[in-house]
C-alpha cells in the first residue's frame, strides 16, 4: 500500500505522518529542497519539536518509486500549474485522492476536475472533514469522509489511509463531499465576522445551523445528497472551521468584523483565504439556481461590496419571521 503524497505543507505532511505511523511506505513530494532535506532528517519546519516517523521525501520533478495510490494536497490555486509542470513524472493509472478544498479562480473548477483534466485516468476520490493538520500530527482522534464512486476501491483506500487515531468513513457522494469542503468556508467567514463584532456563542451556533441549511440547499441542487451536508464533510467540517482558531477563513472574518478593510486584509494575509473567492462563486451560483441563502449573500456584500458588517447582521435579523 505504498503512497505518494503531493505537497509538503501542513496537511500533506499530516497525512504522510498518518500513513507512516500505520506502517505504509510513503513518499512526500516537496516544492523546496530544504524542506525535503528536513523531512529526511526527521523534522518539518511547520512542526518544530515534532519527530517525524520514517518517510521518503523528494522534490517535484524528481523520479519516484511506484506508488499504489496518490494523495494530492497541493493548494487548489496552484494545483493546475503543478500538474502541468510535473504531471509527466507522476503516476496516472493508480487511484488518486484529493485532499484540497476550494474552487480555482477564473475557471470555478473543483480540485478533482483539475486532476482529471491533467490526464489522471484512474478513480479520483475526495478526503474531507473536520481535520486540522495541527491536531492530526499529534494523534488527536479525528474522523473524516472518503468519497469514492467505486465501492471496492473506496474500501481499499479506507484501509490504507486509516490508523488508530485517524478514522476514515467511506461515502459514494463525491459531489456532496467535495462541495461541502468548498461551501463551509463562506459560513466560516460569517462566524468570524460575528466574533469580530463581539457576539457570542449563541450567535455562532445560529450561524452554523442556519448556514448548514443554506449549504445543503445549494449542494443538493449541484448534485450532492442532502444528507451528506449533515455528516463529517458537511456539518462536521463546518463546526470545526467556524469555532477553531486554526481556521484561516474564521480569522479573516474576525478581522473584517473588527473593522479592517477587506482589500488590505487580503494583501496582509500570507495564505489563501478560500472563502473570499468562494463567496463570489456562491453568489453567482445562488442566483443561477434561485436559492435563498441570506447568510452567504450578506458575506458577499461585506467582502466584495464594502457593506458595513454591523449593517449586514442587522439585515439578517430584520428578515421576515418564518418557519425553520
Amino acid at each position: 500500500m505504498s503512497a505518494l503524497v503531493l505537497g509538503s505543507g501542513t496537511w500533506g505532511t499530516a497525512l504522510a505522518i498518518v500513513l507512516a505511523r500505520a506502517g505504509r511506505p510513503v513518499t512526500l513530494l516537496c516544492r523546496r529542497s530544504e524542506v525535503a532535506d528536513a523531512i529526511r532528517g526527521g523534522t518539518h519546519p511547520s512542526f518544530p519539536g515534532l519527530a517525524l516517523p520514517p518517510m521518503e521525501a523528494r522534490v517535484f520533478g524528481e523520479p519516484v518509486e511506484d506508488a499504489r495510490f496518490v494523495i494530492s494536497t497541493v493548494p487548489t490555486q496552484k494545483l493546475r500549474g503543478v500538474l502541468a509542470e510535473h504531471g509527466a513524472s507522476l503516476p496516472r493509472a493508480v487511484p488518486w485522492v484529493s485532499g484540497s478544498k476550494g474552487l480555482e479562480i477564473g475557471t470555478q473548477r473543483l480540485p478533482t476536475e483539475i486532476i482529471r483534466e491533467a490526464g489522471v485516468e484512474a478513480e479520483v476520490g475526495i478526503l474531507s472533514g473536520p481535520s486540522h493538520a495541527e491536531e492530526v500530527v499529534l494523534g488527536v482522534p479525528t474522523a473524516v469522509s472518503l468519497a469514492v464512486r467505486d465501492a471496492e476501491i473506496g474500501r481499499w483506500l479506507q484501509e490504507a489511509i486509516s490508523d488508530s487515531s485517524f478514522r476514515v468513513y467511506t461515502n459514494n457522494d463525491t459531489v456532496g463531499v467535495e462541495w461541502g469542503g468548498v461551501l463551509k468556508n463562506v459560513v466560516a467567514l460569517a462566524s468570524g465576522i460575528a466574533i469580530g463584532l463581539g457576539f457570542g456563542d449563541n450567535t455562532i451556533a445560529a450561524l452554523v445551523s442556519r448556514g448548514a441549511a443554506e449549504i445543503s440547499r445549494l449542494g443538493a441542487d449541484l448534485g450532492g445528497h442532502r444528507e451528506t451536508f449533515f455528516g463529517l464533510s458537511g456539518v462536521g467540517d463546518l463546526v470545526v472551521t467556524c469555532f477553531s482558531e486554526h481556521s484561516r477563513n474564521r480569522a479573516y472574518g474576525v478581522r473584517l468584523g473588527a473593522g479592517e478593510d477587506p482589500r488590505a486584509l487580503l494583501e496582509d494575509t500570507r495564505s489563501v483565504v478560500e472563502g473570499v473567492h468562494t463567496s463570489r462563486a456562491v453568489h453567482e451560483l445562488r442566483q443561477q439556481h434561485e436559492i435563498d441563502m441570506p447568510i452567504a449573500e450578506e458575506v458577499f456584500r461585506i467582502v466584495h461590496e464594502g457593506r458595513d458588517p454591523q449593517r449586514g447582521v442587522e439585515a439578517l435579523l430584520a428578515r421576515e419571521l418564518r418557519e425553520e
